[in-house]
């Protein structure tokens, strides 16, 4: 991971494939998705995952472009709300294969 200050660190895996980085003077926090999940219901956490589901199913947009299809009614009958891509972006972060998707159009400018 590179820092804006020009510095990186580096993850590396463990025995058991979950990567570490070997932090010495850095303080770094990370939010646990069992923690964020918890603020919402079932429901709303079962309508999020259905809104990462349609979103792959669609070609990985990113969330901007994912909310602009969905408010301008280019999914018809689509499940989901505004709300819900909301909440997925909240609980489990931005969609992944949106990002690399964004990083594969970058490097080719």
């Amino acid at each position: 991971m590179h820092k804006e200050d020009g510095s990186t660190f580096v993850f590396k895996p463990s025995k058991k494939g979950l990567f570490f980085s070997d932090v010495k003077s850095d303080v770094i926090l990370v939010n646990k998705v069992d923690s964020i999940k918890n603020k919402y219901t079932v429901k709303e956490y079962s309508d999020a995952c259905k809104a990462q589901s349609i979103q792959d199913i669609i070609g990985r947009p990113t969330t901007k472009d994912f909310i602009r299809y969905l408010e301008g009614n280019m999914l018809p009958n689509c499940p989901i709300s505004k709300v819900d891509i909301l909440c997925v972006e909240e609980i489990l972060g931005p969609n992944l294969g949106s990002l690399k998707g964004q990083c594969r159009n970058y490097r080719s400018v």
